[in-house]
């Protein structure tokens, strides 16, 4: 019984964890990126898994609640594939608003967090500081990268009570 209780348990844990193959640290919440200046994103991790096709991984701006991602411009691509952890990208001319940055990993997608693109007479919303800052945290809504990490998150923690009621039993 204790074997099946701790492998329930590191399967949680392992779910919990390997919920993306990268965890995009920026963009962050709070970035500001402006229409037409290159910025970069940046990862932890690598995409190794994927084999050949982590060298080319296509990479979204996207928009819209985390149950109903939208796409909204191609970005370009970035290669995963060993120890480079950032790349540099031109931010498209979209309607400024929040956004997200979406990686093509599989078997599942990566998702930075929801942030600001700027156009030159657009001011930063309130609450948000410009790239050369590192942000500060505020509350926020539904994005595709929380609701992937929350469900994952409550996943694991079903794994861990299945186990738990396993022990009792």
């Amino acid at each position: 019984m204790k074997f099946i209780a701790t492998l329930a348990a590191a399967s949680a844990a392992v779910a919990l964890t390997s919920a993306q193959i990268i965890q995009i640290n920026n963009p962050t919440k709070g970035t500001n990126w402006k229409i037409g200046s290159t910025v970069f994103i940046s990862w932890t991790a690598n995409c190794k898994s994927m084999g050949a096709a982590a060298q080319s991984v296509k990479i979204d701006l996207v928009n819209g609640p985390s149950d109903a991602v939208q796409f909204v411009e191609d970005l370009g691509f970035l290669n995963c594939s060993g120890d480079a952890t950032r790349s540099n990208i031109t931010v498209p001319a979209v309607t400024p608003g929040e956004y997200s940055v979406r990686v093509m990993t599989t078997p599942t997608n990566s998702y930075s967090p929801a942030f600001n693109v700027i156009s030159d007479g657009s001011k930063p919303s309130e609450g948000t500081n410009p790239t050369t800052q590192p942000p500060t945290p505020t509350p926020s809504g539904k994005s595709a990268a929380n609701s992937l990490v929350a469900s994952t998150a409550v996943l694991a923690l079903g794994g861990a009570a299945l186990a738990a009621l396993q022990l009792v039993l």
